[in-house]
């Protein structure tokens, strides 16, 4: 089996050359780094992973708990965060878990030895978050974030929902639902206070048939919804606390033979590309989802890199952007 000694000779450049293409690419200037991995493919060199771990300490690999695939918003920061991860030189293992299930992943986590954790599945109260303070493994929460801090990068939940809700009222809604996830954890909770209090400063009454928080399985929403759109009064308006909860409100809406948003609007949070497409056209609140989990693994990096002791924690929080599109109409559109 070839060696790196034997990839050096060949790329004419230092074993420490090509140690920096395998663990830093980027530190290498790009001719010098495609002469290595030209020699590497035509010697079919295999780094030993396992007695590099053993010297280094480091297993260069990183894990992501993230949230269903059904929800767009993961689907799509799950492939930037692996996406930077690769141009870093990093592996990522990807779990994608159900919100109940994840401080079962703990000691398999553990067992892999990983570098650092991304993790978007957190509840504002969650042994987890002490579990990873006790092994000292670098995390980063992004999305979701825990109440007893770290490090993280979320949206800006209560502006995000206060400008949706804003939009509606500007064209003439009075009669405005919400439908969230359970408030346990930090994005629900945190955009259901900013719906509050643009309702408030209006004197709009946030009627309890018309507010839920509820499980966000595709069931459970289609239930709510179904519920709500069969009682005698409608609302004129619906705020979903995700694209991905908009998206099955929708389904719902249009099955039962309401136009949207003739008879009733529609908007969501998270501008994933769903909400973009032609057939759909959702009114959202965008906070650049790929710069979240780029930034996220960005962060990551750093406190793995740098030492998570060595600095103060990371806590960013993005401004977000509404962004109108045909599923929101003036209310006397629908004749209310």
């Amino acid at each position: 089996m070839s060696s790196s000694i034997d990839v050096a000779k060949k790329a004419g450049v230092s074993q420490a050359t090509v140690s920096r293409v395998l663990n830093n690419p980027q530190s290498v200037k790009p001719e010098t780094r495609m002469k290595v991995l030209q020699a590497i493919e035509q010697l079919q060199y295999v780094p030993n992973l396992i007695a590099r771990s053993l010297v280094t300490n480091t297993t260069r690999t990183i894990a992501l708990i993230s949230g269903s695939l059904q929800n767009g918003f993961f689907a799509e920061t799950t492939d930037s965060i692996v996406q930077f991860a690769k141009h870093k030189g990093y592996k990522t293992l990807v779990y994608f878990e159900d919100e109940n299930k994840v401080p079962d992943l703990f000691d398999l986590i553990m067992s892999s030895k990983v570098d650092g954790v991304l993790l978007s599945l957190i509840k504002l109260d969650d042994p987890l978050v002490e579990q990873l303070e006790r092994v000292k493994v670098p995390c980063v929460f992004f999305n979701r974030r825990s109440k007893s801090g770290g490090h993280y990068v979320v949206l800006d939940n209560p502006s995000a929902v206060a400008e949706v809700t804003r939009h509606l009222i500007g064209l003439g809604h009075r009669k405005i639902a919400y439908l969230s996830g359970k408030t346990d954890f930090s994005t629900f909770q945190e955009r259901s206070v900013g719906f509050k209090q643009v309702m408030q400063e209006h004197g709009l009454e946030m009627k309890p048939e018309w507010t839920s928080f509820i499980d966000t399985t595709t069931e459970e929403i289609e239930r709510m919804v179904f519920t709500m759109l069969n009682r005698p009064e409608l609302p004129t308006a619906i705020i979903c606390a995700t694209d991905a909860i908009a998206l099955i409100c929708m389904d719902i809406i249009l099955m039962m033979g309401l136009r949207i948003p003739e008879d009733i609007s529609l908007s969501g949070i998270d501008n994933t590309r769903m909400a973009s497409h032609r057939a759909v056209q959702l009114t959202t609140v965008g906070h650049q989802k790929f710069a979240m989990g780029t930034i996220a693994a960005e962060s990551l990096f750093e406190l793995i890199e740098k030492g998570d002791s060595e600095r103060n924690a990371i806590q960013i929080t993005l401004r977000p952007e509404l962004i109108v599109r045909k599923t929101t109409g003036p209310v006397n559109s629908s004749g209310s």
